[in-house]
Formats: structure tokens, C-alpha cells, sequence
């Protein structure tokens, strides 16, 4: 029997038994062991239905002391604003939780963390009862945090989900210990060469992950392990998996486990397939365990071992917080302090984990948890209007040879007709860069950074206003391929070439395209595109050697950092998908490439682009300025 039907059916056989037995207003009730034997059902089940009561106000709990509530059901009715991202695993979840709990629940969905926390400072309304806040595990504290505090100021609960902060109520798995049921298992086994795989420290439960890991592994005199961590910026991306697979080939060719921990739906099969592809075979060469709440390590070709955390439990302890806050505040006037509830994860093994082929005999004894500091990190949200001011600031500033050319008397840009090349809308779902469409950027002249660029498209499906290139994400486009390689033919002598351009699925410091600017088969300059992608807490791009790879484009997506680089500079678009949706700014860049042969004709743009890579790269408008 599912342990779902388990706790229904404590839930019933509890209930009747209240309702049979006439129990009074303030009668203690007995222990839940002992009405567990009583009633002849699991102890676990009968704490998750006790839980249930204990929410609906039917019972009262002081310590151990369980006693029948003097009125029931105080919290019936209650109405929780749910926060979470559009496309949640754990959305269909929260909605049953939700009704086996007598909860009315109102959903509001976001993409990027600066939507996610416009939508819960839209909840600071005297109509918001409660609110269940699950955020972008990537979205620093520092963003939400102060929203969250006002709301508590007002006597709205906010209960957070994955995420810690004074100014809420939280429930969040324990990852410290998670971590340490991970570490000394293989251990045991007698593992002492493990590398790590993790979220980047963009919050404080990441950074507690990581701090957690290094003293863990410095308690155990695990020195090399320590510093054996790769960052994980977008767990889905084949990218990614390839990268862990060659670190295992090569630098860390020495280690016989790998623990990788995500807080997101981690794909352990296309792991699996790498490390096969690559050599490293699990379990024989490599035992390989899961922390998170993925259920794809049950699933994969060689099962994982885990350390999983329940969450519909999770889920319900959030809605049991939420209930008690509220009825708190009816009863006494005042929203009681916050708190924090950890939920320790259950441990799975599996078959892929074994004694690595050689035993260190020698290994000593785990030792066990000292505690653990975090740290925080800082980003605060903007209000909406500033939001905008700054977007059309940055806008407006234009790149000094347009802004000189544009006080020329006769016209001296010329914009590149690309009607006959462009293969993908902007305006649909499956256009533009792949899952998301960029609105509310229509078709015709803007000016931007000083460059007047002429954009395509149009209201229909079939009125495409990108060119996209292949990449390991993105194939077709307009029912055909999308190229690798493309000419632009521009057959006319140019001062300097702007183009207007977009990326998506970004990766760190990776070149993944590249501009050729041609005359016949001359090359008169080569512009590799990098991308930013999600850096590392210590990157300085003003500290950069003079050999290292420079950045020059960033993911249109809001949640990266953005910023100008040299010879080529960001475009921020404020889009909102209809009215009454939150306002959402998205990010294109500008590149200028100065010709030094002005005298020379540019025949043509040669844009290629390598599509083994998960990165993909939109062109919307090329505008060239006459000598």
C-alpha cells in the first residue's frame, strides 16, 4: 500500500474514532504511539493525520500533550496565495495537498526571480490571508527579503519553501545532514576520493551546502575532496553532463564517487550516459549518489542511491505553518515569531554505490557535525518605475561613432535586409530562442543605442523576425533546419557594422559563435561571441588577464547578470505578456564592429556557429554606417 493511502486511511480510522468515542472539549488524548497500537496502524501515518487535525484546530498540541480543541475547524475557509514558478514539477502537488487539507489555494506563477518577488509584493493587500512562497532557488535572499518582512509587518505569514530568512516562516530540507548521511555512507564503504556537484552560492542555502561540504569533508580529512567541486548552473543542459563526464576523465580521474546535490529536476540518466560514453563506469568504477528531490534516480538505468526528501510533507508542514500563523493571529491580535521547520531527507540505497575496486583500509572513522555557519548574498529588487528608467537610460546611450554619424546631414546608416533569412517568430511559444517568446517588441524602426535597426515579424505564426542557428536545443525553425553557417550579404563599403542580437541557454566564458566580416574571401575582421553565462562568486571582469576569454553577449534570460562589454553593450526590453501580467524585462546586446578598411567593400557577414552546444544565438537586425 502507497503511504499515501496509509495516511488516508489514519486519517479516517482517527477521525471516527474522535467522533465514536465523544471525546469533550479539553480531554487529553493519548499518546500517538499509543494510539497507533490502539487503532493498529503505522505510527508515521497517524503523526502526518494527527497533523491534519491539529491544523483544522480539532486538536491542540502543548509539547507532547495532545488535547480535543474547545471549537473545530477555526481555519476552514482559510485562503494561502501560492507563489511558484509557471512550470513547477511540484505544482500538481501543492494542489492536492492543498484540498486533502481544506485549503483554498490561489496560484500565481513567475519566470524569472524579479517576477517571483513583483508577485509577492503584490500580495501585500489586506484580502491575503497566508501565502506559501516558493522561490527561484538561484534569486539571492536579498531580493525578496524586504518584501517578505513588510507583509509580516502587515500580519501576512509568508511561509518560505527551499529558502531562510528572519523575515519568514520556512520549511526546508536538512542539508547539512543530508550531506552527512551522503558523506559518511560511502565512507563506510571506504571511499576517500569524492568529488562534488552543486548549485553556484547564489543564496544562503547554497552557500550552506558548500561551507557544509568543505568542513565535512576537512572534519574527515577528506583535503582533496574539499576542493572537488564543479558548479551546476543549469542541471537540464547536455552541456553540463559532458562537463562532469570529462572532469571525471581527467582531472578528477582519480575519484571513486561523485555526490551530486540539486534542488532542482535533475536529469541522473543523461549523467549516466555520459560517464558510459566516457568510460567511467557506475557502479563498477564510479559510485554515484543523489541528494534532492528529483525522482529521476529511481528511474535511471542504474538506479541511484539517494537521499530524498518527502514533499508532500514539506508541502503540508508549509500549509500546517500557514494555518497555525493565521489562527494564532485570530485568537491573540498578533502573528506569532517566524520559525524554521527542517525535514531530514530519507535515505535510499541503491545499486549505484559500492566499495570502490581498491579498499583504503586505513580510512578513518566519519566524525560527526560540529555546527555550521552560513552566509548571505545581496541583490535587492528595484520598483517597477525606476526598473524602467534605468532600462530607456540604457537605451539611449549610443555608441560614439553612431552618435556622431547621426549629426551627419545626409543618411549614413543603411539597415541590411534579412527578410529572405530570418526562420523563426517572436511573438509564439516555440519561436525566438526555443520555449519562450519575446514579447512586446514589435515590428519596425527602434533606435537603439544610438543605431536605427529595422525589426521583422509580425502578428502571425508565420511572420518570422529572427534568424536562429542550429544549437544541441534548438533544430528547426519554419519547418526547416536551422543552419550552422549563413551569409549575410551586405556589398558595400562600411565604416562599422551594428547588429542586434540575442542568446539563450548560456553558458560561462563559452565561445559558441562566430562573426566573419568578408570581402571576397578576405577576411577583414573575426568577432568570436562569448557568452557570460552564470560566473562564479569571484569573477572580476576588470581583474581579467590579457589572455583570458572575454565576454561580449549574455542570455537574454533577467535572472543572469548583465552588463556592457567591450565593443558591445545590452539592450533591455520591458515586455509584458498582457494586462495585469507582471511587467518582465528581458535582454538583447548590440555588438559594433569597427571595419579597419573602411575603403574596402564588405561583401558579406559570415555567421557560423557550433552546434554541438546547448547555446543559441538570434539575430533580429544588421545595420551598417557609411564611410
Amino acid at each position: 500500500m502507497s503511504f499515501g493511502r496509509l495516511v488516508n486511511e489514519a486519517d479516517t480510522r482517527l477521525r471516527e474514532w474522535l467522533d465514536t468515542s465523544a471525546q469533550k472539549p479539553g480531554t487529553r488524548l493519548p499518546s500517538e504511539r499509543a494510539l497507533a497500537v490502539q487503532l493498529g496502524i503505522q505510527h508515521y501515518a497517524l503523526n502526518r493525520a494527527m497533523a491534519r487535525l491539529i491544523s483544522e484546530g480539532r486538536v491542540e498540541r502543548e509539547g507532547y500533550k495532545l488535547t480535543v480543541a474547545a471549537s473545530t475547524r477555526i481555519d476552514a475557509g482559510l485562503t494561502c496565495h501560492l507563489v511558484i514558478a509557471q512550470r513547477s514539477v511540484h505544482l500538481p502537488s501543492y494542489k492536492r495537498v492543498a484540498k486533502e487539507m481544506g485549503v483554498k489555494l490561489v496560484v500565481h506563477t513567475w519566470q524569472s526571480a524579479d517576477e517571483a518577488a513583483l508577485a509577492l509584493d503584490r500580495l501585500d493587500s489586506r484580502d491575503t490571508e497566508a501565502v506559501i512562497f516558493d522561490p527561484p532557488y538561484v534569486a539571492p535572499v536579498s531580493l525578496w527579503e524586504p518584501i517578505a518582512a513588510r507583509l509580516l509587518k502587515h500580519g501576512i505569514p509568508v511561509v518560505g519553501i527551499g529558502q531562510s530568512s528572519a523575515a519568514i516562516y520556512s520549511v526546508n530540507s536538512d542539508n547539512l545532514h543530508d550531506l552527512e548521511i551522503a558523506i559518511n555512507h560511502l565512507l563506510k564503504l571506504g571511499h576517500r576520493e569524492i568529488g562534488f556537484v552543486t548549485a553556484p552560492p547564489t543564496n544562503p542555502g547554497a552557500i550552506e551546502v558548500l561551507y557544509g561540504w568543505e568542513q565535512i569533508c576537512r572534519r574527515n580529512q577528506l583535503n582533496k575532496s574539499a576542493s572537488r567541486i564543479y558548479l551546476q548552473t543549469n542541471a537540464r543542459l547536455k552541456e553540463e553532463a559532458v562537463e562532469v563526464a570529462d572532469l571525471l576523465v581527467n582531472s578528477w580521474r582519480e575519484i571513486t564517487a561523485l555526490i551530486v546535490f540539486s534542488g532542482l529536476d535533475y536529469n541522473v540518466q543523461l549523467l549516466q550516459e555520459q560517464l558510459h560514453q566516457k568510460g567511467r563506469r557506475v557502479p563498477a568504477e564510479l559510485s554515484l549518489l543523489f541528494i534532492g528531490a528529483s525522482k529521476s534516480p529511481a528511474h535511471a538505468t542504474i538506479p541511484v542511491t539517494s537521499l530524498t526528501i518527502d514533499v508532500a510533507l514539506l508541502q503540508e508542514t508549509a500549509f500546517n505553518l500557514a494555518q497555525r500563523a493565521t489562527r494564532k493571529k485570530k485568537n491573540l491580535g498578533i502573528l506569532p515569531p517566524p520559525c524554521s521547520v527542517l525535514i531530514q531527507s530519507q535515505f535510499i540505497a541503491r545499486n549505484s554505490t559500492r566499495p570502490p575496486a581498491v579498499l583504503n583500509d586505513t580510512s578513518p572513522e566519519p566524525k560527526e557535525d560540529p555546527s555550521i555557519a552560513s552566509h548571505t548574498a545581496s541583490r535587492k529588487l528595484q520598483p517597477p518605475a525606476e526598473i524602467a528608467r534605468a532600462l530607456e537610460s540604457c537605451l539611449r546611450m549610443a555608441y560614439p561613432l553612431a552618435a556622431k554619424a547621426s549629426l551627419s546631414e545626409r543618411p549614413r546608416f543603411a539597415p541590411i535586409d534579412l527578410g529572405t533569412l530570418v526562420n523563426r517568430p517572436l511573438n509564439f511559444r516555440r519561436g525566438w530562442l526555443g520555449d519562450l517568446p519575446l514579447k512586446q517588441f514589435p515590428p519596425g524602426p527602434h533606435e537603439i543605442h544610438g543605431v536605427p535597426f529595422n525589426i521583422l515579424g509580425g502578428p502571425r505564426r508565420s511572420d518570422c523576425g529572427a534568424i536562429v542557428f542550429h544549437s544541441a536545443v534548438n533544430t528547426t525553425g519554419n519547418s526547416q533546419k536551422l543552419p550552422d553557417t549563413l551569409i549575410i550579404p551586405i556589398k558595400q563599403k562600411v565604416r562599422a557594422v551594428y547588429i542586434l542580437h540575442g542568446c539563450g541557454y548560456a553558458k560561462f566564458l563559452h565561445p559558441f559563435a562566430r562573426y566573419r566580416f568578408l570581402n571576397r574571401k578576405t577576411c577583414l575582421g573575426n568577432v568570436p561571441l562569448v557568452s557570460l553565462g552564470q560566473p562564479p562568486p569571484d569573477y572580476n571582469p576588470s581583474q581579467q588577464t590579457t589572455d583570458a576569454v572575454t565576454p561580449n553577449i549574455q542570455d537574454w534570460w533577467p535572472d543572469f547578470p548583465h552588463m556592457d562589454f567591450p565593443g558591445a553593450r545590452m539592450a533591455p526590453i520591458m515586455e509584458s505578456e498582457e494586462a495585469g501580467h507582471l511587467p518582465r524585462h528581458v535582454y538583447l546586446y548590440t555588438l559594433e564592429w569597427i571595419n579597419p578598411s573602411p575603403d574596402k567593400i564588405v561583401d558579406s557577414l559570415e555567421v557560423s556557429v557550433d552546434a554541438t552546444l546547448s547555446t543559441t544565438l538570434g539575430v533580429l537586425a544588421v545595420t551598417v554606417l557609411k564611410p
